[in-house]
């Protein structure tokens, strides 16, 4: 009986383990709007304010400040592709999930983001 309830702890401490890396708590993204929209923010951990909000879907190349982004939130009732500096390659993003910090190759190199992109894009990283 004790092994089944450590085990049964163990297994609830990795869920929520898991869950916490999966969606942003409120407090770190409370300049990100609650209402169906992604946001990209310039530093790690959703520092600062956005620098770039949409919510229509649709293909949003970027130049300039907003290719620095570092970390995303997306809000949105759809899946959001990223682009980095290699076009060939993209990051996909669930509704309701965030990425804290963007992998090489995706941070501060945004190319665009594509919030509902068909459904034969390639999504070489799932957050």
């Amino acid at each position: 009986m004790r092994a089944l309830t450590a085990l049964t702890g163990t297994a609830v401490a990795a869920a929520a383990l898991v869950a916490g890396t999966a969606t942003p708590s409120a407090a770190a993204v409370s300049d990100c709007p609650d209402f169906g929209v992604i946001c990209a923010f310039k530093h790690v951990n959703y520092g600062g304010t956005p620098v770039w909000t949409e919510s229509r879907p649709g293909y949003y190349s970027f130049t300039g400040t907003v290719r620095a982004t570092t970390s995303v939130v997306n809000r949105t009732a759809y899946k959001v592709r990223i682009v980095g500096d290699n076009e060939f390659l993209g990051l996909c993003v669930a509704r309701g999930h965030a990425v804290r910090d963007l992998p090489d190759g995706f941070d501060d190199k945004l190319s665009a983001i594509e919030i509902n992109p068909p459904a034969d894009s390639t999504c070489d990283y799932n957050y």
